[in-house]
C-alpha cells in the first residue's frame, strides 16, 4: 500500500530471510500457533498473510519494523473495519510470540489504533433482541434467543444439545467446553431461556438446525444471519448497524449488568474472564445502566421492607 511504501522508503520489494513475512511464517509453523483453535487459526492465518505480502508489510526489516509503519497499513484498511479489527488482534498475538523470543526488537503495536479499536462488536440492545426474535426466520430466532441468554460464541452455540443441560443444586444449566479456551463451563438457563426450550425438540444433536434439518456449522451460522439481516426489511436497523451474533455475547453481559450481577458473578454465568466482560459491558448506554441500579435498588429496598414487616408479626 503506497502509505506504508512512502513511510518505510524501502527500495527493494522481496522477501528476505530478516522481514516481516519470514517472522509471519515462523509464527504459524510455531507449537504455540498450532495449539489455538481451529476457527482462531483459520483468521489470523488470513490476517497475517496479508499483513505479510510484499504489498504491504511483508518485505519490511524485522530491524525496522515499527508501529508507525504498522498504523499506515491499517490506515489503508479505512474502508474496512472490521479486517483492521482483525488484523490488529493478529498482528497483536504475533507480537506478544516474538517480542518474548527476542524474534522482535521492539513492540510493533504499541500505541496502534483502528476506528474500531475502541469498540469492538456492538452489544445488541433488548429492542433489537426482541424485533429479531419476532420477525427474523425461526432458526434464526432460536440462534439468537440461545445467545443472548447464554453469552456464548458461536463455534459454541452450534454444539449445544439436550445432552449438555445438567441440574446442579436445583438449578439447569448446560455443560460445555468452549472451542477457544478449552475450558469446562457450566452456563445457567435463564428463566427465558427454559421457557422457550420447552417447545424445542428434544432429538441427538445440536439444537440450532437449518430448515433442512442439518445442523448449522459456526461458518454457516455467520453467513445465514448475515443474508437475513441484510434482507428482511423488519431487521433494518440491524442492517445500519451491522449487528453480528457475537454481539450478543456482549447484550448478555449488559443484561446480567444491570439485573444486578456483579462482574465476577457475570463471568462465571457466560464463562469468560472479567477484563473480558468489562470489555463487553463499556460500550452499554450510562443512562440505561443508572436506571437499571436505581430499579434494583427500589425492589431491594421493597423486599426488606417486606420482611421487616414479617418479622414485626403485622
Amino acid at each position: 500500500m503506497s502509505n506504508v511504501q512512502q513511510q518505510r522508503r524501502i527500495e527493494a520489494n522481496r522477501v528476505t530471510q530478516d522481514c516481516f513475512a519470514m517472522l509471519v511464517r515462523g509464527f504459524i509453523d510455531s507449537p504455540k500457533f498450532r495449539k489455538y483453535s481451529d476457527n482462531t487459526k483459520a483468521l489470523w492465518t488470513r490476517e497475517l498473510n496479508f499483513a505479510a505480502r510484499p504489498d504491504c508489510l511483508g518485505t519490511i526489516s524485522i530491524q525496522e519494523i515499527r508501529p508507525s509503519l504498522v498504523q499506515a497499513f491499517l490506515d489503508g484498511l479505512e474502508d474496512r473495519p472490521g479486517k483492521q479489527d482483525a488484523s490488529l488482534a493478529a498482528l497483536r498475538v504475533l507480537e506478544k510470540w516474538a517480542v518474548v523470543r527476542d524474534l522482535l526488537p521492539r513492540q510493533i503495536t504499541l500505541g496502534v489504533e483502528t476506528e474500531g479499536s475502541d469498540g469492538g462488536h456492538i452489544p445488541w440492545t433488548n429492542e433489537h433482541v426482541a424485533i429479531a426474535l419476532e420477525h427474523a426466520r425461526p432458526d434464526m430466532a432460536k440462534a439468537i434467543l440461545l445467545a443472548a441468554n447464554t453469552g456464548q460464541r458461536g463455534s459454541d452455540l452450534v454444539r449445544i444439545g439436550p445432552t449438555d443441560i445438567e441440574t446442579f443444586d436445583g438449578v439447569s444449566g448446560i455443560s460445555l467446553v468452549q472451542i477457544k479456551t478449552k475450558r469446562e463451563q457450566w452456563i445457567p438457563i435463564t428463566a427465558t431461556l427454559a421457557d422457550a426450550m420447552e417447545g424445542w425438540t428434544r432429538t441427538p444433536g445440536p439444537f440450532l438446525r437449518r430448515p433442512d434439518n442439518h445442523a448449522f456449522t459456526r461458518p454457516e451460522l455467520t453467513k445465514t444471519w448475515a443474508y437475513e439481516r441484510d434482507t428482511n426489511p423488519h431487521l433494518a436497523k440491524h442492517k445500519e448497524l451491522g449487528l453480528v451474533m457475537h454481539g450478543l455475547r456482549g447484550h448478555a453481559c449488559v443484561s446480567l449488568l444491570r439485573a444486578g450481577c456483579n462482574t465476577r458473578q457475570i463471568a462465571d454465568m457466560v464463562g469468560m474472564s472479567e477484563k473480558t466482560v468489562l470489555r463487553y459491558t463499556r460500550l452499554s448506554s450510562q443512562r440505561q445502566n443508572a436506571t437499571a441500579a436505581v430499579h434494583l435498588l427500589e425492589r431491594t429496598r421493597r423486599e426488606q421492607n417486606v420482611k421487616t414487616f414479617h418479622k414485626s408479626g403485622l
